[in-house]
């Protein structure tokens, strides 16, 4: 008997742990399973993107759906949220990340919410007390919502030590989180639902909250610093340098943080990319050194959750392509009829030097006209790539690396002149 009891608590116990975290992403066209939600469910839809959509056409109103969830510490929520509209003291959302009962309007729940909006237009934590006291811990940047369309996902933690802290992606990508604030709060420590209240005024409100992409999950703290992967010669004073994950604002554009040996030094500014949170645009003073390996060091760079990356280090160089240094390797002027290759025409570039050299900008010409300039792509010492149209690219790919350009210069068949110049303006093969 002792053994089969064990093994029951066992699967108790499980059961209870799979119940305690939910994602939803209602690509099964319902609210009504696999999770199960319940309350004003006649003022919802899942739209055909497969977003959960407001559905209330009723002034002055307030409506909600909440489904099961247990977690309640050492917890992290996230969701996506679009609020097609300019927010107010009588527009807003709350996203209950933990309420004591499903009727999220009574008065006797407690727990803690996310408000998107309201009077201040902004995106904060609040805590519901019992006497239905709302008390805000979490005070979000004034104005915020104060768009006509406001896209969002949230992000909100809370440790084992009851330390929350409230971030949001204004790109609703979830790769630019900006942090609104943290805050040390063990008020309530148990949950039964998550959920969904909306507060709406006039007609110009109606159907206009969207919501998806919710997962609720045990909290996993993020101990491990970022990491640089790679750094770029764009042009002859910036280099781009591209990092594991998302690095924190404040600590990737700090120009201190990073230096280039060979008396280069620190760059004059450092500018985190505005949609890739983890690639730094680094100026310099001056042009970059010629030919010659580079190390760039980072020093003092932190991640989303604040771990440091110290004496990171990657090798580049800079070099300005001389004559014969990328050739026309191959030419394909004529496919038709085809024969173990697509039906396209297409050229092979090989980087006869010792070094990567990046295509950024580079054209492909002939007398009657040149292509568009050729994308980023760092072709490295000895390397080759296929350079096409943009809709051969598919049926190139499997062959080698291709990139595509613009207005990419048809072959004559019976011969023709075709030439690769540099950014510089210099012809390097013809």
């Amino acid at each position: 008997m002792r053994k089969y009891s064990l093994v029951l608590i066992f699967f108790l116990n499980a059961f209870y742990k799979a119940d305690a975290q939910f994602t939803d992403n209602f690509t099964d066209g319902n609210f009504t399973a696999n999770p199960t939600w319940v309350g004003n469910t006649a003022d919802w839809i899942v739209n055909p993107a497969l977003q959960l959509q407001s559905n209330n056409t009723v002034a002055n109103s307030s409506f909600y759906l909440s489904t099961a969830s247990t977690l309640a510490t050492t917890a992290q929520w996230d969701f996506y949220c679009n609020l097609s509209f300019n927010t107010s003291g009588a527009n807003y959302a709350d996203v209950y990340l933990t309420a004591s009962a499903s009727d999220l309007t009574l008065n006797a729940n407690t727990g803690y919410f996310v408000r998107i909006g309201n009077t201040l237009d902004e995106i904060a934590l609040y805590r519901k007390d019992a006497s239905g006291t709302v008390t805000k811990i979490i005070d979000g940047v004034d104005g915020t919502t104060n768009t006509s369309n406001n896209i969002l996902q949230i992000r909100v933690i809370r440790t084992a030590a009851n330390v929350w802290t409230l971030s949001r992606d204004l790109t609703g990508t979830g790769s630019s989180y900006f942090t609104e604030g943290s805050v040390t709060d063990a008020t309530f420590t148990t949950s039964a639902f998550f959920g969904i209240l909306i507060k709406q005024s006039t007609a110009s409100f109606f159907q206009r909250h969207f919501f998806d992409d919710i997962q609720v999950q045990p909290y996993v703290p993020d101990v491990t610093p970022p990491a640089i992967v790679s750094a770029s010669v764009i042009t002859a004073a910036t280099v781009d340098a591209l990092f594991n994950e998302s690095v924190d604002f404040t600590s990737a554009q700090t120009a201190g943080n990073y230096g280039v040996s060979n008396g280069v030094g620190a760059p004059v500014s450092a500018v985190r990319d505005a949609v890739n949170s983890s690639l730094v645009h680094l100026t310099f003073a001056a042009n970059l050194p010629s030919q010659i390996n580079l190390t760039l060091t980072v020093n003092g760079v932190k991640d989303i959750a604040g771990n440091t990356l110290n004496n990171g280090i990657v090798t580049f160089s800079y070099f300005v392509p001389a004559q014969y240094n990328v050739v026309i390797d191959e030419i394909m002027a004529d496919p038709t009829p085809v024969v173990g290759l697509p039906d396209a025409e297409w050229v092979e570039l090989k980087n006869t030097s010792a070094f990567a050299i990046n295509l950024q900008g580079w054209k492909l010409g002939k007398p009657t006209g040149e292509s568009s300039p050729m994308p980023t792509f760092i072709l490295p010492a000895g390397g080759y790539v296929i350079v096409c149209t943009g809709s051969a690219v598919p049926s190139l790919s499997p062959f080698g690396p291709a990139i595509s350009v613009t207005s990419f210069p048809s072959l004559n068949n019976t011969g023709d002149n075709i030439y690769l110049r540099s950014p510089q303006g210099v012809i390097i093969h013809s």
